[in-house]
Parts: C-alpha cells; structure tokens; sequence
C-alpha cells in the first residue's frame, strides 16, 4: 500500500517536471470607456521567464496607454510579485462640467403667487403682496455667468470635453434696462411694479381707482397695474396688459388681462360675468360665473361657475368647497369638498380640455355609426340579392339602389381610418396630462361627474379623502394621501 502510494508521487512529481516550462507574461485589459486599464501577470510555468517591469511598460506602449499610469504601483507588483490578479494601473482623469449660470432675483415672489392659510383652514386674502413695486434705478434680477468646466483625458491621452455650463440672458422686458456699471444687471427704469411675461419680466406703471368702476369711470382699457380700491360694476369691461387687483367685489362684469387678477371680495352676480387671464386668477369665491386662465385658479368656494383652467384648480380655505357648474383642469383638481347633500350635478375634469374631451367623444360616437350603417346596408344589399334570385331579377331603380349602398360601404373604410388617426393624434397630445388628479380631501357627493382626459366616472355613493387618476386607461380611486 505505503510503496503504491510512493510510487504515484514520484510519478507525479516526475510528470511535473517533465511538463513545459512557459514564461510569463503581461496582460492589459482595457476597460470600456476608455478611462481605466487593468494589468494581470501571469506566472511563468515550472523554468519559465518571470515577467518584469520593462515587459509591462513594453505592453502599455504598444496599446498606445500613455496617460495616468500608476508607476509606483506598477513596480510593488513586480517586487512583490502580486502575480495573476487584476490590478487597476491606469486611469484616465475625468471631465469635470462646468456649472450652469444663473438668474437671481432681488424680488419676491417671482410671479407664483398664493394666499396663506393658517392652521384652521382660514385664507387670508387681504395680505397676499401681488403688487411687486418697484423705484427707478432698483435692482431687479442679475445673470450670474457659468463656472467653467475642465476638460480630461482617457488613457490614451485623448481629451475628454467638459459640458459647458448654461448660460442665461437678462431677463429684460419693457421698461427695464441693464445697469451701467454692470450689465449683468436688471434694473428698473421707471417707478411701477412687476410683470411676468414668459421669461421676461415687465415694469408697468401703476393706475389706482379710488372707488367703484362704474358710470363714474367708463370702461378701462390700461396698460399697466391697475388696482382698484372698490368694487367692479355689473355691466362694465376692464381690459389689462399687466395685472388687476380688486379690493371689492367683481359682479357681472368683462374683464381680461395679460397678467395675473385677484379679487379679494370674490367674483358674483347672475351668471354674465366673465374673466380672461393669462396669470392666476385668485378668489375670495366665485358664483354663478365664467372664469378662463391659462394659469391657476385659487378660491375658497365654486358655486354654480364654469371654469377653465391649464393649469391646477385648488379650492381651499375654511370653506373649500365646488358645488355645481363644471371645472375644468388640465394639472388637476385639489379641493376639500365636492357637491353636497342634495346631489348636485357637478363636473369635474382633469387632464383634457372640455373642447376636446367632446371631440373624442363625437369620434367615438361617429365610428359606432359608421359601424352600424355598414351593417345595415349590407342587410339591405343581401335582402335585395335573395330577392332578385327568388323573383328572377330586380327592376333598375332596385339594381341603382344596391350600387349606391356599396358605394356608401366602399367609402366607409376611409372614413374610419381619418377618424382613428384623429383621436391617435389627440391621445398622443393628453400623455402630458396623464398624471392630473382630482383630489378631493373632505367628502365627495353623488352626483359628481368625474372625467379624468375621455374616461367618465359618476360618483354613486359619499366618499371621504379620495383621489382620481387613470390606471390602465381606466379611471380608479386612490387614497387622498397617494394622489
């Protein structure tokens, strides 16, 4: 046993020595991107060559690996002999981006505008600063230029671009001029207040009406700030290129603005009054009134209005309630309550102009028609067929008939193809909208009708904090906390 066992060692260590020697070698592995190299060495075999410094400086040459080689770790691993393992030994050095310039504003509230409510629901809408006044000369916003960057290299020693910062303009609209010692600088150049246009920022003048528009003061059609100290009149028109403060009530009365409107008494009256804002559109309430705003709308009541919004509706305040009429918001709904105990009719839409949410609904009721005259057409054709083999043939005007129907039947198709591709289009646009909600955090009624884009939803039973959004093409309800 012992001499068998003897006798299988002495041949293995014979065998060994009669296997080839080979030599080392280097390898360099290249990573991707070519930011980082890896080197192995390989141990030689049995009387093998041992590979050296210079055989991995000679590798890296030949793949042309110029830059950020660790030399000093290059040499530990031959003195050491860290032999067939993967070790980082050159690494590219990274572009550094430069940073994005900037605009700071030495102004406050920059055009987004809300009223405060304090811990028991209550909105204050007496103390909301939307007029920014301004003096001639005062700064304004000032353009702070972007950080450069640093670019870097791989480790072939190509450059690696850094991304430039963004740079930014003055954001200069009318009445505002750079400043002389500085012309990263905003400054007035009248007395007035500030208005949002787009990116720009405007300075208007300021008008104020002591009292009421009324027989007093006509119409008013003003560029600038208008601020008036009273109560719009029913029957009046006030047109504003810039914003409109009211300190009383808005009655049936035309108003359009380019900027923003608060009402801090509300808008009321018999169901002629009408708004159009550019801006917000801020309420103490608003009843039996029309409000369009291609910003938002914030209020404390919707009783019996139509309102269009494109951006968010939020109802909030002690009251915080929507009852009656029809909303319209392409971000989404928020309010505390929506209908009442009486069950009436509200409708509420997120996501879809009204316009277009009708649209849909003609295409869809179209193709259904198509649908149905084509099969009763071919009814038709097949009942004037088998009455033509049963009476052995059919007179002109029959046989001109049928032609007419399959005609009709022929065009169908192409019909159906325009409408399909109409609401494909429409249905691309809305995926901008495919997040808006309709929250509601108190209670919601029946007889609230919820659209969420071309998907209708009737509320059949009270609910209390509940959100609405779309899932799966289908309008679903989720906890208040999760909308």
């Amino acid at each position: 046993m012992y001499s068998d066992v003897m006798n299988k060692t002495s041949k293995t260590i014979e065998s060994d020595k009669n296997e080839k020697s080979k030599d080392g070698y280097v390898v360099i592995k290249v990573m991707p991107g070519d930011m980082e190299a890896k080197i192995r060495v390989v141990s030689p075999v049995n009387e093998g060559r041992e590979p050296t410094y210079e055989d991995a400086i000679e590798e890296l040459q030949k793949q042309n690996i110029i830059f950020g080689i660790d030399e000093d770790r290059l040499r530990d691993i031959f003195v050491n002999r860290i032999f067939d393992k993967d070790i980082t030994i050159a690494k590219g050095e990274p572009p550094v981006d430069g940073i994005d310039g900037k605009i700071k504003y030495y102004i406050e509230n920059l055009g987004q505008v809300k009223p405060k409510e304090d811990e028991k629901g209550n909105v204050d809408f007496k103390n909301i600063g939307f007029i920014q006044a301004v003096k001639k000369g005062e700064k304004i916003a000032e353009v702070i230029p972007p950080v450069e960057g640093k670019d870097g290299k791989d480790i072939f020693g190509r450059i690696k671009p850094a991304k430039k910062g963004k740079e930014f303009v003055l954001p200069r609209g009318r009445n505002t001029v750079a400043d002389s010692s500085n012309p990263n600088v905003l400054v007035a150049a009248i007395d007035g207040c500030i208005i949002f246009k787009g990116k720009d920022i405007d300075i208007s003048p300021v008008f104020i009406v002591q009292s009421n528009v009324d027989f007093s003061t006509g119409n008013i059609d003003y560029y600038g700030t208008l601020i008036v100290k009273g109560d719009i009149k029913s029957g009046f028109r006030v047109k504003v290129d810039g914003d409109l403060e009211v300190w009383g009530v808005i009655e049936d009365a035309e108003i359009e603005t380019t900027g923003k409107i608060l009402a801090k008494k509300g808008f009321l009256g018999r169901g002629k009054g009408k708004i159009k804002a550019k801006g917000d559109v801020i309420l103490k309430f608003c009843e039996n009134q029309t409000i369009f705003t291609e910003g938002n709308v914030i209020v404390e009541a919707l009783l019996h209005s139509n309102i269009e919004c494109y951006k968010k509706v939020i109802v909030k305040g002690s009251k915080g309630l929507i009852i009656g009429g029809s909303v319209m918001a392409l971000e989404g709904i928020e309010t505390k309550n929506a209908g009442n105990y009486h069950y009436t009719k509200t409708v509420l839409t997120a996501g879809v102009k009204n316009e277009i949410r009708k649209r849909l609904e003609e295409i869809d009721e179209s193709m259904k028609k198509n649908e149905e005259n084509v099969d009763k057409l071919k009814k038709a054709i097949a009942t004037l067929i088998k009455s033509d083999k049963t009476k052995g043939g059919l007179p002109a005007n029959k046989k001109a008939l049928m032609r007419r129907m399959q005609e009709v039947i022929n065009t169908i198709p192409a019909v159906q193809t325009k409408l399909m591709e109409e609401k494909q289009k429409i249905e691309d646009e809305l995926q901008k909208y495919k997040e808006a909600k309709i929250k509601i955090k108190n209670k919601v009624y029946p007889g609230v009708i919820i659209y969420i884009q071309n998907k209708k939803l009737s509320v059949k039973r009270e609910t209390s904090s509940v959100a609405f959004g779309l899932e799966d093409g289908q309008i679903c309800r989720l906890n208040f906390s999760e909308g």
